[in-house]
């Protein structure tokens, strides 16, 4: 609403959308349309921002199409006040699709001002991105890449990434070579690794080369190092020798380790220093390193001595020594940490960067908190996958191809398959014991069996993953393990025999209370069952830990085979036993 409104027409203006918000409530879109086209074309943005907010779209749909195009189009440069800025992302999808989709009209993001472009992608829902896309689609097919560029320049990079994503690669050279050349190169970080790679071999090799420069040393050397060692060679024979060194330092390490994730981009400091000398170090080389909150100081052989913080330079007087201010008890990790290590100390320590340092001290590079990010990603993926019994996969479920999701999970169904025959040659094995009776509640036992050890072993390999515990707690997990089991195994039982009686009493099974004994056995059975499937699910993921195997191969499918078999061979084991002490038969 503008400044220099009278008090009388900000009156009518609130009285105004008050009365168009009570025909819409009333669901009198008629008599709400009637009034809004009365009103001077002028004062629409400020009855339209006045209105409801549940309302709001709905009233500005009932303009006629070019009224609310131009609405629109007239808001680009007056984000602060215009009617689309008091939107969700989700609401201005919905106005585009009527304004824009029913038309085929693929001109959005042209009348759109930036903010909304922006606002959609980051708060909107699916059709909000799909519009966005069709509409810088469009704009490339016609090579309009004048307006296109001016679009793009207002987006995130991350956004302009997500949506390019599915482009074809001679439209991603298109618009990346239109892009300033910051946008250009954040803009290809973040799209997916096998975009990127192609959209790399389909530069000349000295763009590419350039392209390379102007990543960080790190987001170069996961990019090359999927791609053929020859492609590799020629695309860095056309970098800079400090690009190419620091590549290949990178690419020496061994996979999934500290080495390997760690950029050699970062701040480094003498202690010697004054603050002053400090802060006049990082404006000369800072725009060139990944991060400069965190400052490290070497000595002359490049070992750490310590680190200090942008924050404790700022703050500090000019002529204090870096020396007397830095701190000296750093925590660092090796070349040849796992990656799974280094995570958990930025978990424990709430680190933003963690020095990377060699055998002999030196310091070769850090890890940063958003690599790390990516890293707890990934390892969760990999191992949500090992817990449902499949081979992780590297690319996302749509971009892997359906032979590959097959051969990820036909070899753990083999194996499980095979295993468990064990359970029908146990069946077959206690054939006479098991009569038709005894044999309906095999399922039964199995499926509460596998239940119950899944269920311990997701809570174990949980705990273990946020070092809640570990393998030292074997004996205190057992313990607690047992308890539960106890207490579970003892309600289960006496309700699945409270079921039986009342299924079974009146029926031909309950012959010389055969039902009671049945009864019995299945809550001896239960219990035993229990103990030992919580037991063993929970104790499963601690003994492959300890002897070096990732815990999240004792998974959901693997705990149930071996329980299938045990539940059946604990189940006639207690027939037979309770069977020869009380002389019991159960045939009918």
């Amino acid at each position: 609403m503008a400044e220099n409104e009278k008090p009388d027409e900000i009156t009518e203006i609130a009285e105004t959308a008050e009365k168009i918000s009570d025909f819409l409530k009333e669901n009198d879109c008629e008599s709400a349309e009637k009034l809004l086209l009365s009103l001077p074309v002028e004062r629409l943005k400020d009855i339209l921002t006045a209105i409801d907010e549940e309302y709001r779209v709905d009233a500005f749909l009932l303009l006629p199409r070019e009224t609310a195009v131009g609405l629109i189009r007239e808001t680009n440069d007056d984000p602060e006040t215009s009617f689309l800025h008091s939107l969700h992302g989700y609401e201005i999808a919905r106005i585009l699709d009527e304004l824009y989709g029913k038309e085929e009209d693929r001109t959005v993001v042209v009348d759109l001002p930036p903010f909304a472009v922006q606002k959609m992608l980051a708060h909107g829902d699916e059709r909000s991105k799909e519009l966005i896309e069709d509409s810088i689609a469009y704009l490339t097919e016609t090579r309009q890449l004048a307006l296109l560029k001016s679009v793009l320049v207002e987006i995130n990079p991350v956004d302009i990434a997500d949506i390019l994503d599915d482009f074809k690669t001679e439209d991603l050279l298109k618009i990346y070579r239109i892009l300033p050349k910051d946008i250009a190169t954040d803009v290809f970080v973040y799209l997916p690794s096998e975009v990127s790679q192609q959209m790399l071999t389909a530069l000349s090799e000295t763009e590419a080369g350039r392209l390379i420069d102007d990543l960080y040393a790190d987001d170069a050397a996961d990019l090359l190092e999927e791609m053929p060692s020859m492609v590799v060679k020629k695309l860095l024979a056309k970098t800079k020798p400090e690009t190419r060194t620091a590549v290949n330092h990178l690419l020496q390490y061994e996979e999934d380790s500290a080495g390997s994730i760690m950029t050699v981009e970062f701040v480094d400091l003498k202690e010697y220093y004054t603050a002053g000398q400090a802060l006049d170090v990082i404006r000369k080389t800072g725009l060139d390193k990944e991060t400069v909150n965190n400052c490290f100081v070497l000595d002359g052989q490049r070992k750490l001595l310590g680190m200090i913080t942008l924050r404790r330079l700022i703050l500090a007087s000019p002529d204090e020594k870096v020396g007397d201010m830095m701190e000296e008890n750093v925590i660092i990790v090796r070349t040849n940490t796992d990656q799974e290590e280094v995570a958990r100390l930025f978990k424990k320590y709430d680190f933003t960067a963690m020095p990377v340092c060699d055998s002999e001290g030196r310091l070769v590079g850090i890890v940063t908190v958003d690599d790390i990010v990516d890293i707890i990603e990934e390892e969760t993926e990999e191992d949500f996958s090992k817990m449902a019994a499949m081979a992780p996969m590297e690319d996302t479920y749509l971009k892997t191809s359906t032979w590959k999701h097959a051969k990820g999970r036909i070899l753990w169904l083999l194996f499980l398959m095979i295993s468990a025959t064990f359970t029908g040659l146990v069946i077959n094995g206690f054939e006479k014991e098991l009569t038709t009776f005894l044999y309906s509640f095999t399922p039964l036992l199995m499926g509460t069996a596998g239940n119950c050890g899944s269920q311990a072993s997701t809570t174990v390999i949980r705990a273990l993953a946020l070092d809640q515990i570990s393998t030292k707690d074997f004996f205190k997990v057992s313990m607690k393990e047992g308890r539960i089991a106890l207490i579970c195994s003892s309600v289960l039982a006496i309700a699945n025999t409270v079921r039986v009686i009342l299924m079974y009493w009146w029926t031909d099974y309950n012959q010389n209370l055969a039902v009671l004994k049945v009864s019995l056995i299945l809550g001896i059975s239960l219990i035993l069952i229990i103990f030992i499937a919580q037991t063993l699910g929970a104790l499963l993921p601690i003994i492959a830990k300890k002897i070096h195997v990732d815990p999240a191969l004792m998974s959901a499918p693997v705990i149930s085979t071996i329980m299938d078999t045990l539940s059946i061979l604990i189940y006639c084991a207690v027939i037979i036993v309770t069977g020869a002490i009380f002389h019991w038969s159960f045939a009918v």
